[in-house]
């Protein structure tokens, strides 16, 4: 049985100043963040993972570098482009606030009614979109190294969308889970076309 790891980036300059942050878009990592991507690092080093797979976009990138320096021998590493974060079009780097204040229709349905949600108007990525290439990301990895253990590093909604339709959410319930934490940590169990979600946004180990 092959397990799927995945984790998301270090809290950044913008997340902290609660602005979007999508996939045409970067900031610095916060200090503690990078000290948590180390406990994180730690945290499953001694895990059976074969190979790691990153996000292009710096905050994912520089994450997953100081996950695999905790590592004994570094893992394999590989960027997928296809990791990057959900695209925002014109609402990327604005003040969450402001679109919740100028969207508020959108912006809830963007957090709540995943099937309604319609960003052609900003130049927005659609959720179907995002699945699309998220899970083809996955499975495209999963089935070029089935004998290995993945751990892929990428963002809070394209990890969150990718994990929860693998394992068969419908499109209106994939924000139903508990928000992705900055360097939590999910697992997936692949058996053949089957995925089962063995864990869901571990955050114990960056209390130690």
């Amino acid at each position: 049985m092959q397990t799927l790891y995945f984790v998301r980036h270090g809290q950044t300059e913008l997340n902290a100043k609660d602005h979007v942050q999508g996939g045409d878009i970067d900031s610095p990592l916060l200090e503690k963040s990078r000290e948590d991507a180390v406990k994180t690092g730690l945290y499953l080093r001694n895990e059976p993972i074969d190979r790691l797979i990153s996000s292009p976009q710096l905050r994912a990138k520089n994450t997953a570098l100081l996950i695999n320096s905790q590592f004994q021998t570094e893992l394999p590493f590989e960027i997928e482009p296809l990791l990057k974060e959900f695209g925002y079009g014109e609402w990327e780097g604005l003040h969450i606030p402001t679109v919740a204040k100028q969207w508020p229709e959108t912006f809830y349905h963007l957090r709540n009614q995943p099937h309604l949600y319609d960003p052609r108007s900003f130049g927005g990525e659609s959720y179907p979109d995002l699945i699309k290439r998220g899970t083809k990301a996955v499975t495209d990895y999963a089935d070029r190294y089935s004998d290995a253990n993945l751990l892929f590093v990428g963002h809070s909604i394209t990890l969150t969308a990718t994990i929860l339709s693998l394992v068969g959410y419908d499109l209106k319930d994939i924000r139903s889970q508990t928000p992705m934490a900055n360097t939590s940590v999910s697992r997936l169990k692949r058996q053949g076309d089957r995925f089962i979600l063995e864990s869901w946004n571990e955050t114990a180990h960056l209390d130690e």
